[in-house]
């Protein structure tokens, strides 16, 4: 990317919501092209042990060459809607961007997105009713998970909290310069939400039709490997750090194969009453504010 180019848009989350199957499906697009790793997190301000690139040269470096065929530069890092700071940094590095934010039912969510973090290593609770019951604890500092990278992503009852997280959107951002996709109209129609947002992109439709399922829940078959992956040794990546500077790549790619075949598909329990009535009390006035802001009706969410 050259210096007169910026990144100019930020798929910005929630987790768990779509994302990842959406930027599969961009990718293939010639007009659109996405930093890698897609979740960068460059402007994670509050996170910053989540961050990948450490300064503006090495985050722009995570998108390669400027062609004259890219129209869209995307910045997919998904937990940019949790942060409190992250869309103050965005607007700073670049006020033109836009904004797209894809949202799902909380209860879904909320549990999904537990099982992500407890792949990833930053939660070490495997019940999900237990993790939620110890956030107050955990905001105090207490039972955080030894390898978790932020105590953030272990407040369950904040990180579906859409309409507080699209206020910090819109304090920055204008209405035009912000697209909301809602989970249920993209499992719908992949094909309708992936035109809509190439229109609001401004990149042409590409005639792509097929839309394969993607990032289904996962769990690790060899617990060993997959802590070698998600936390590598520190020597380990310091070596890897000044090899990738020598020969000017971005990453080598080996662990993410390895973590691919080290995974297998999670089937989850379902959530007992007394948990969907707690995870229910702690996101309904936010839904109902949610529905107001978008003017959808999203009651379904609370039944």
């Amino acid at each position: 990317m050259s210096k007169s180019n910026k990144v100019n848009c930020f798929l910005v989350g929630g987790p768990k919501c779509g994302t990842t199957a959406m930027v599969a499906h961009l990718k293939s697009h010639e007009s659109v092209f996405i930093s890698e790793p897609k979740e960068c997190n460059f402007f994670l301000e509050d996170m910053p042990e989540m961050k990948y690139a450490r300064n503006l040269k090495e985050y722009h470096a995570l998108f390669g060459q400027f062609k004259s065929t890219h129209l869209a530069y995307m910045d997919a890092s998904i937990l940019y809607l949790h942060s409190e700071d992250a869309l103050k940094a965005i607007y700073e590095y670049n006020k033109d961007a836009k904004i797209i934010a894809m949202l799902r039912d909380p209860m879904e969510m909320a549990y999904s997105f537990h099982s992500q973090i407890s792949y990833t290593l930053d939660e070490d609770i495997a019940d999900f009713e237990q993790a939620w019951d110890l956030e107050q604890s955990r905001r105090q500092g207490k039972n955080i998970p030894k390898n978790c990278r932020s105590t953030r992503l272990l407040f369950y009852s904040e990180v579906a909290k859409y309409y507080e997280q699209l206020q910090r959107v819109y304090k920055y951002f204008p209405e035009d310069q912000v697209r909301v996709i809602l989970f249920d109209d993209f499992k719908t129609s992949n094909l309708v939400a992936y035109k809509e947002l190439l229109e609001f992109i401004n990149v042409p439709y590409d005639g792509k039709i097929d839309f394969p399922r993607v990032n289904e829940a996962k769990k690790a078959k060899n617990k060993l490997i997959n802590k070698f992956v998600n936390r590598p040794p520190k020597f380990l990546k310091a070596i890897a750090r000044l090899i990738l500077k020598l020969v000017n790549k971005p990453r080598f790619g080996i662990l993410e194969r390895i973590d691919k075949l080290n995974r297998d598909k999670d089937l989850r329990q379902e959530l007992s009453m007394e948990m969907k009535v707690k995870i229910q009390n702690a996101y309904t006035q936010d839904v109902n504010q949610l529905s107001k802001l978008i003017n959808r009706d999203l009651s379904h969410w609370l039944n």
